[in-house]
């Protein structure tokens, strides 16, 4: 398995599938330049570093062919029968110069490397070769999928990820710990990427505010966090809006929560929505990308992107709508039902198993 290991939906997706697999009885590396934030400390996958040598003759570190000599090095001493990467720049290409077409390569697209990296002529011809030439690529929705055939001229197949029910379950209990009594308590949490738009978030947040008790919970880390900080500094929201640092246990904070608010500008799928409603937790999500494909009128509310107003007033909808209870229980149904891991585990088996011949 290769991915990049941090925050990012990706990441999380490998090193659960990852985890899943080696309990199985498979014999799992992961390759990444640091351990992956959200592979279990017990787990049976064995890490693999990438070195990033650092030569003052080169402007930066080559992580493309550090990679590529790992992957050759590391695959005959272990002896490795498929490689399986989670987004594909540069991991794809990568793995195609270690490689070559001969070996079973299976390569996963998870959004942007697709939509935004892919599409940069400094990276699209040597991602689309590898791709093509790959044994199969995989793609976490149909709306993906389909940006994918006509930018590389693929046809993944559609895997959805995964969500654990043991795992991310509702937890009311906690509430108390990150919201005062009688306020709301509402959710996001990502990677704070420009795509994610989580200053939107609070602006909305403070329409929301001004109609009831509330309190809003930005559970991560990335570029964008003084941005929101300054915008509820702003708006005169910041003794209630609470950032979190990044944790290995998003499920503590998930499970407490009333709604869980996506306003990405680009999303192929939504991991933390999904982990939301496992948590029965209903979501308000911009109508963007693979999201409709997650969010249904049963589980949350679906809003055309940039109309804060229109989010805003989803929000307050759904806390003030008599049917909230319900609509957790359906939330929490609907993941367990369409998303199990056993489930997507074994769509990928298939995908391993027909790349292997």
């Amino acid at each position: 398995m290769v991915a990049y290991p941090g925050l990012g939906g990706s990441g999380i997706v490998a090193a659960e599938l990852a985890d899943r697999l080696g309990r199985m009885g498979h014999a799992v590396y992961f390759f990444a330049t640091e351990r992956p934030f959200r592979l279990p400390k017990e787990s049976p996958v064995v890490y693999v570093p990438v070195d990033l040598p650092y030569y003052p003759v080169f402007p930066g570190p080559l992580y493309t062919l550090s990679l590529a000599g790992t992957l050759e090095r590391e695959a005959k001493r272990l002896g490795l029968e498929l490689v399986h990467t989670h987004y594909a720049i540069p991991h794809a290409a990568a793995s195609y110069l270690a490689f070559g077409r001969e070996f079973p390569l299976v390569h996963t697209l998870h959004g942007t490397d697709v939509s935004v990296l892919g599409m940069d002529p400094a990276f699209h011809g040597p991602t689309r070769r590898a791709l093509q030439e790959a044994r199969a690529t995989t793609a976490v929705s149909r709306a993906l999928a389909q940006e994918a055939r006509r930018a590389f001229g693929v046809e993944p197949v559609v895997i959805h990820n995964a969500v654990d029910p043991e795992r991310f379950r509702p937890r009311p209990e906690r509430k108390g710990l990150y919201a005062e009594e009688g306020e709301w308590l509402l959710v996001h949490a990502s990677n704070f990427r420009p795509i994610k738009r989580v200053p939107d978030i609070v602006r909305a947040f403070a329409k929301v505010r001004k109609k009831v008790r509330a309190r809003l919970l930005l559970l991560g880390k990335g570029p964008e966090e003084g941005e929101a900080r300054r915008v509820a500094e702003e708006l005169g929201v910041a003794p209630w809006v609470t950032l979190h640092p990044p944790t290995p246990h998003p499920e503590a904070v998930l499970g407490a929560a009333d709604l869980f608010l996506l306003a990405s500008e680009e999303e192929s799928f939504g991991q933390a929505a999904l982990e939301a409603l496992a948590s029965g937790v209903p979501v308000v999500a911009t109508a963007v990308g693979g999201v409709p494909e997650l969010i249904t009128p049963e589980v949350g509310r679906l809003v055309e992107l940039g109309d804060l107003e229109g989010y805003a007033e989803a929000v307050l909808e759904l806390l003030a709508s008599p049917h909230l209870p319900r609509m957790r229980q359906r939330a929490r149904a609907y993941a367990v039902e369409q998303f199990h891991p056993e489930r997507i585990t074994r769509q990928y088996l298939e995908v391993y198993a027909r790349a292997l011949g």
